[in-house]
């Protein structure tokens, strides 16, 4: 019988969810403060993010950022959850800071630009777009929208978004 250590608990603290000692290890590694607490609420807020629940990941992302615990990773969160809950004045500030940790967040960069994209700020979302092409990939990108990719965004994501980039600057420059 294989021996299961408690790896993840639910905040209200009904559900337990257990996985083996290999997944834990794995987990721990991603695990960016000492509080097992704080490091649950964050995996909640990127599974509510999977789930589309918006409201509740924005709510646990603005609370640890409320707490002052922050990351590049908790900004760009809660910058995404008020993103897809259409909330731009939220989202670019989120963006903004999360770049402002980690300058070559092109995650944040991309769905910054996009956002200024739709508010006809083209200039802004060009400079954002420049950016993402400049960045050359040194590390893994710690980020949980990659939930399933041990939540990093490796060379072939930032690979992806700067063909993504280059695509919608050639749509700016073309008029689209």
């Amino acid at each position: 019988m294989k021996k299961y250590i408690l790896c993840a608990i639910c905040l209200a603290g009904i559900m337990l969810v257990q996985c083996s000692s290999v997944q834990h290890k794995t987990h721990k590694k991603l695990w960016r403060f000492d509080d097992p607490y704080i490091n649950q609420t964050i995996v909640n807020a990127w599974e509510n993010v999977y789930k589309r629940r918006y409201e509740w990941a924005a709510l646990d992302f603005t609370r640890l950022i409320q707490k002052n615990y922050i990351d590049y990773d908790i900004l760009f969160g809660a910058g995404l959850s008020y993103y897809f809950m259409h909330d731009a004045i939220k989202a670019i500030d989120y963006f903004t800071q999360a770049i402002e940790k980690k300058p070559n967040h092109f995650e944040a960069y991309y769905f910054r630009a996009k956002l200024y994209l739709s508010q006809g700020q083209k200039v802004k979302a060009q400079q954002d777009l420049e950016a993402i092409l400049g960045i050359q990939y040194d590390e893994p990108l710690i980020c949980g929208y990659y939930f399933n990719n041990d939540d990093s965004a490796d060379s072939a994501i930032l690979k992806s978004r700067q063909k993504e980039a280059q695509s919608l600057l050639l749509s700016i420059a073309h008029g689209k």
